[in-house]
């Protein structure tokens, strides 16, 4: 094994017994249905709130995988029922809230028990996650709209969900006009790449639950961010989806763009990470430098560029290169 190989190996974390959690199986799943619900009650601060609610069903899922499943999967089955009955929670469609808890608890929680079974590595584990929810978006989507073609049936609900917007502000006495500028401004671009939002949001949240993995009791093997690599088969889904953002029309031209779009946001994610391993050399691994970090490869086309050093990397390797003694070259 080469220098460079064991550089790229990640740390196996040796944990001790798992203890029970504090809360009870009930409980936790109360408690995860709260934070979840954050998401659609107190939005946008609710995107803050809503990753915490995942932590006391994964602890379950770390200490005790049977209870563990049973903790968020009543919590689906019932959010579930009242979807169906089309009945609302205070004041708002339950689906919602199914949504919701969905993205934020019961997929990462899922994903987690599966990683451990399936002994994954953790760039398969953020990638059969990620698809797996855009799948299920999509469907969703094409399911809700069903005859309609997706892209004007989400414009239309864009439309009206502004129209509703600006309604409350001219309550409010506030002024709409660049409001209603800028919904005309996105309005052509907001029903290809909808489905997208909620998945970048998915990732952000798997990426902040990853380096808290041991705390919660899991053993997998997770390596510094700045190690972390995507999956191989990315570059197919990337040559695959954009031949068919260019061939083809129509919803199947809607599928192909959004598939595009979150390989890209993967590929993103290790573009980063490749940074974050030049920028430790020199700077150091301190919060601030990761949130400033992230925070400039957000500006402006910066997000493509660093898209596509991600795509590089994983063809050559863009990391600094381990030598026999210890150092960087």
């Amino acid at each position: 094994m080469t220098a460079d190989e064991a550089a790229d190996r990640p740390t196996v974390v040796i944990l001790p017994p798992v203890r029970q959690p504090r809360l009870g199986v009930a409980a936790s799943a109360a408690v995860s249905l709260l934070l979840s619900a954050s998401l659609v009650v107190v939005a946008p601060i609710g995107l803050l709130v809503a990753p915490l609610a995942v932590v006391p069903v994964a602890q379950w899922v770390a200490a005790d995988p049977r209870r563990g499943r049973l903790a968020w999967a009543a919590i689906v089955a019932g959010l579930a029922a009242l979807a169906v009955a089309r009945l609302d929670v205070l004041g708002t469609p339950a689906w919602t809230f199914l949504a919701a808890y969905l993205l934020v608890v019961a997929l990462p929680a899922a994903s987690l028990d599966l990683w451990r079974l399936g002994s994954w590595r953790e760039g398969r584990w953020a990638a059969v996650t990620t698809m797996a929810a855009t799948a299920a978006i999509l469907g969703a989507l094409v399911a809700a709209a069903w005859p309609a073609p997706p892209v004007d049936a989400i414009a239309g609900w864009f439309r009206g969900t502004a129209a509703q917007v600006e309604a409350a502000y001219r309550e409010m006495g506030i002024g709409t006009g660049e409001l209603e500028l800028a919904f005309d401004a996105v309005d052509s671009v907001v029903p290809w790449i909808a489905p997208v939002l909620p998945v970048a949001y998915l990732v952000i949240v798997l990426f902040w639950l990853r380096p808290r993995l041991p705390i919660l009791g899991f053993a997998m093997p997770v390596a510094p961010f700045e190690r972390y690599r995507g999956e191989d088969w990315l570059a197919a889904g990337f040559a695959l989806f954009g031949l068919g953002t260019l061939l083809l029309g129509g919803t199947a031209r809607w599928l192909a763009v959004n598939l595009l779009i979150v390989v890209l946001v993967l590929y993103f994610v290790q573009g980063l990470a490749m940074i974050r391993s030049h920028v430790a050399r020199w700077i150091g691994r301190g919060w601030l430098v990761r949130w400033a970090v992230a925070l400039l490869c957000l500006q402006g086309p910066l997000p493509l560029v660093v898209a596509a050093l991600g795509i590089a990397d994983g063809f050559y390797s863009l990391r600094p290169r381990t030598v026999e003694d210890g150092g960087h070259s």
